[in-house]
């Protein structure tokens, strides 16, 4: 019984080892930074906040909406008045009998506020609103997806980064053992066993060691500075990441595209044009909208005068004053465009074709991503078995180094063969170093084609 308990909690130990070993800590936490600084995705951020302002836009047309008018005028008209016939049958004499020139002056203050709600839209505000949700969902996906690439593009170059760190050791391994044969060939020279040649030629590959260096120390800045460009941190914090290189064991291979944060998009993206299509066709209703108002009126100094009256000639009308206080107004009004050039006809087609195209992108971009992610499962699974044959590659290669050590210092084989033992194992832990790099950069394309690298980077 203990001895199953202590299996099952090594074996819990060991993956929980290896997932620690996918993305190390201190990547993750620059990750993040990259993600707070990162200018492209500032700008998709800056996105997904306009659309969702845009929605909030559009809710407020639910709201009411108040206004509050005034004004000041002064009317002067001239003017003509033809109103029906009046007789006086005493006088016989007819009033108002054609048209009347008249002019007419007056001035006038108003003042009033007005309150206008829509009641019924054709249902365009709530299906306005929820395509511009829609849209912003798709937005807030898209700055997701772009997070994935910032991130698995940090990875990968931290990863470059510990490769040469372990070139470093192996260039620093076969330094270190150039070295001793130097100093024992120098000391065998001496004592007349050896010849220069043989001090020469260990010479010359501790010069290419030092060649090597230099181009890891070239290679180291360029990576370096492209990690700072994207995160923007310092040389320093660069330089104090430091983690083992080692493979990523996938504990289960994905077998779809769904949690693609793309084709959530572009799924969004179709929800929006669905609700934009029920806008559209709702834009046919009529709006029903109720209103009120109260306002103001004082209409004063007014003069009037009516030419050319029989008997009476001019006749000159004036007031004083003439106030409305308060003119009060509540009722429901109907707007209805019966027909305007075709518009909304054209929109709806227009939203049709939208449509159409969203749904032609959707199958394109899962049919594509879905090839995508058969690559990559086998690119996956060949770098393991690549992976493999490396390791046991290496191992040879250790084994032979230390043969050809021995039978050096015993006399059986020359410099030149214990300098190309040497060179073969250098050029194996390489290939092997190099298979490990490639096995992680496989790995993390496989979550990537999958949607899952940043739940990776979230746990």
């Amino acid at each position: 019984m203990c001895w199953g308990l202590f299996a099952i909690s090594m074996i819990f130990c060991q993956r929980q080892a290896l997932g620690q070993s996918m993305i190390d800590p201190q990547v993750k936490e620059i990750i993040w930074r990259a993600f707070q600084t990162n200018s492209d995705l500032k700008l998709q951020v800056y996105d997904v906040e306009k659309a969702r302002l845009e929605a909030e836009g559009v809710k407020t047309n639910k709201l009411p909406h108040v206004s509050a008018t005034g004004l000041y005028g002064y009317l002067h008209s001239n003017g003509s008045l033809d109103l029906p016939t009046v007789y006086l049958p005493i006088l016989n004499v007819g009033l108002f009998e054609g048209a009347t020139d008249f002019d007419m002056s007056t001035q006038a203050v108003y003042a009033g506020v007005s309150v206008r709600q829509v009641i019924f839209s054709g249902l365009q505000i709530p299906n306005g609103e929820r395509a511009l949700q829609e849209k912003t969902k798709a937005q807030n996906y898209l700055a997701e997806a772009g997070k994935e690439n910032i991130a698995k593009m940090i990875v990968f170059t931290f990863d470059q980064l510990m490769l040469l760190d372990q070139v470093d050791k192996l260039i620093l391994d076969s330094e270190k053992r150039l070295q001793k044969e130097q100093q024992k060939v120098n000391q065998a020279i001496v004592n007349g066993m050896a010849i220069p040649y043989d001090r020469e030629k260990l010479k010359l590959a501790l010069l290419e060691l030092d060649e090597k260096k230099v181009e890891l120390a070239g290679n180291r800045d360029l990576l370096i500075k492209k990690i700072q460009q994207e995160t923007g941190i310092s040389t320093s914090e660069v330089q104090a990441v430091s983690y083992h290189l080692s493979p990523i064991y996938l504990s289960e291979i994905p077998t779809d595209v769904q949690e693609r944060l793309e084709l959530k998009a572009l799924d969004a993206s179709s929800h929006a044009y669905e609700y934009l299509y029920k806008k559209e066709r709702g834009a046919a209703l009529p709006v029903v909208f109720a209103f009120g108002s109260a306002n103001y009126l004082n209409v004063f100094n007014s003069n009037l005068t009516i030419k050319n009256r029989p008997i009476l000639g001019d006749v000159k009308l004036a007031n004083n004053q003439l106030k409305g206080s308060p003119n009060v107004m509540v009722g429901v009004g109907v707007k209805w465009d019966i027909f305007n050039g075709g518009e909304h006809r054209n929109k709806v087609k227009q939203v049709k074709l939208d449509q159409a195209i969203s749904t032609t992108k959707r199958m394109n971009a899962e049919e594509k991503l879905n090839l995508l992610l058969d690559k990559n499962k086998v690119d996956y699974k060949t770098v393991n078995k690549k992976l493999k044959v490396g390791d046991q590659q290496r191992r040879v290669a250790e084994n032979n180094l230390l043969m050809a050590s021995r039978q050096y210092q015993a006399g059986l084989i020359d410099i030149t063969e214990l300098l190309a033992t040497e060179n073969d194992w250098y050029k194996v832990s390489l290939n092997y170093y190099s298979h490990v790099l490639q096995q992680r950069s496989a790995a993390l394309e496989l979550l990537h084609a999958s949607g899952k690298l940043l739940s990776i980077i979230h746990e």
